[in-house]
């Protein structure tokens, strides 16, 4: 899930009246309330936002938490990394949908990821489906860094092409896939359950995001529903395991 403070609430990406009720720091307290009825007993807070700065809030909000297993943060992966910069986190995440179209393959993204990949720590990609190819590229030079790929990989109705571009991310074992946001449907799990199995699929949310459509129960409960013809350990993989195994939490 994501938490923020005042400096995300105020960014772009949450302007508008539909967002008017989240546009407002949001804190653990208020996700522990929502998850107490929900069977969540551990969960990995995601940054929303590419900031060091926020990055740096989060850990400090929630190195203390027991419900919190892990933090997902942000560094400049163009850049230069500091360790210091990764202090608390059990990975970094990055929104390579909003970049240019390439992004992934430029000269100094791929010699940040590989300083980066050095670091032990999983790289989780915010991207839409015309980057999954430039993920596929990233996974087969770093197969030994764990690749978390958001929301399916924007599935959309799931049609050929994303099809034909999952299947391709599944050689690699490196790569994960978390099923999350609102295009999380049958025809898409079981493209993902049959190309990585549930080994390599985590359930995720894009609460308070979420929110707007439905209360984090709702969501959860859709969610899990999808995952009734799935065996018990194999219910139990996506649920928790995936996760557990890939962030390296401690449980």
């Amino acid at each position: 899930m994501h938490l923020w403070g005042a400096e995300v609430a105020a960014a772009p990406w949450l302007a508008g009246d539909r967002t008017a009720s989240i546009r407002r720091p949001v804190a653990l307290d208020e996700y522990a309330a929502a998850a107490g009825n929900c069977g969540v007993d551990g969960a990995v807070v995601v940054t929303a936002e590419q900031s060091g700065a926020e990055t740096a809030r989060l850990v400090t909000a929630c190195s203390q938490e027991a419900l919190v297993r892990g933090v997902v943060g942000w560094a400049d992966l163009a850049g230069d990394i500091d360790a210091a910069d990764l202090s608390g986190l059990v990975g970094i995440r990055h929104s390579v949908m909003s970049e240019e179209p390439g992004w992934l393959r430029r000269p100094r993204v791929r010699a940040g990821i590989a300083r980066y990949a050095r670091a032990g720590l999983v790289l989780e990609l915010l991207v839409s489906r015309r980057d999954l190819g430039d993920a596929l590229a990233c996974a087969a030079d770093h197969p030994s860094m764990v690749i978390v790929i958001d929301h399916l990989g924007d599935p959309g109705g799931a049609d050929a092409p994303w099809q034909a571009r999952v299947r391709a991310l599944a050689p690699h074992a490196n790569v994960r896939m978390k099923l999350s946001g609102d295009a999380v449907r049958p025809a898409a799990l079981d493209v993902a359950l049959d190309a990585l199995g549930p080994g390599r699929l985590m359930i995720g949310s894009d609460w308070p995001v979420s929110s707007l459509r439905v209360p984090l129960h709702d969501e959860l409960g859709a969610l899990t529903a999808l995952l009734d013809p799935l065996s018990d350990s194999e219910r139990e993989q996506v649920l928790a395991g995936t996760a557990i195994d890939s962030y390296g939490l401690a449980v």
